[in-house]
């Protein structure tokens, strides 16, 4: 997948950090200036903007407020935005407050609607920034098996068949073979035979239903 050909916009501002060279570097990929109105990096029409930040200049810019603001422009002009911090959160050479860096790490995983990554230094950004244009661009590039064990033994076969069912963990696989003894017979039974069923709900039934036809 990485010989795969992207486009990655830089901000005309960003020239002094030398990333645009960086990711010329880099086999397949098309580097674009121009002056972002906000956001460091861009990839598709208004798809992903990245938005780096130095450690140092972190730090300052959670004092200042003005990430804040970056962060809502961004959210509002893109599908995705991305924060990416580069480098070593223990070299930061600031005043602020452990808490304070802490709590915007936080609030940005979890409350901000954006996404947050962190790259040791800036040829791992331009590799990062890399990746996320190729699954912009191309997607993934391979399927993800939804399962991985593979049984071997008659019995966790059956289960594992029936847990592929949606809604069916593994105690719901136990309970249905419990009661109808092969994967072939959970697979043709009727909407009574599966209500008899202690623990096998309605919703549960009908997405069965929906799913099998």
């Amino acid at each position: 997948m990485t010989n795969k050909l992207v486009s990655i916009t830089v901000d005309s501002r960003e020239t002094r950090s030398g990333m645009a060279d960086r990711l010329r570097r880099i086999s397949g990929v098309t580097v674009l200036q121009e002056e972002l109105e906000c956001a460091d990096y861009t990839v598709g029409e208004a798809t992903l903007g990245v938005e780096r930040k130095e450690v140092n200049d972190l730090a300052i810019s959670i004092m200042e407020g003005r990430i804040f603001g970056q962060i809502e422009m961004c959210k509002a002009t893109y599908q995705t935005t991305v924060i990416l911090v580069e480098g070593d959160m223990r070299q930061i050479r600031s005043a602020i407050a452990p808490e304070a860096l802490d709590g915007f790490l936080s609030w940005v995983a979890l409350l901000s609607g954006v996404q947050l990554l962190h790259s040791t230094d800036a040829n791992h950004t331009a590799a990062l920034l890399h990746r996320m244009a190729l699954h912009v661009c191309h997607g993934l590039g391979y399927e993800i098996p939804l399962r991985t064990e593979k049984p071997k033994d008659i019995s966790s076969i059956r289960q594992y068949l029936v847990e592929g069912l949606p809604g069916i963990g593994p105690t719901s696989a136990k309970t249905l073979l419990a009661a109808l003894n092969t994967p072939r017979a959970v697979f043709s039974a009727t909407q009574d035979e599966l209500a008899s069923i202690k623990g096998i709900g309605p919703k549960t039934i009908a997405r069965l239903f929906e799913v099998l036809g």
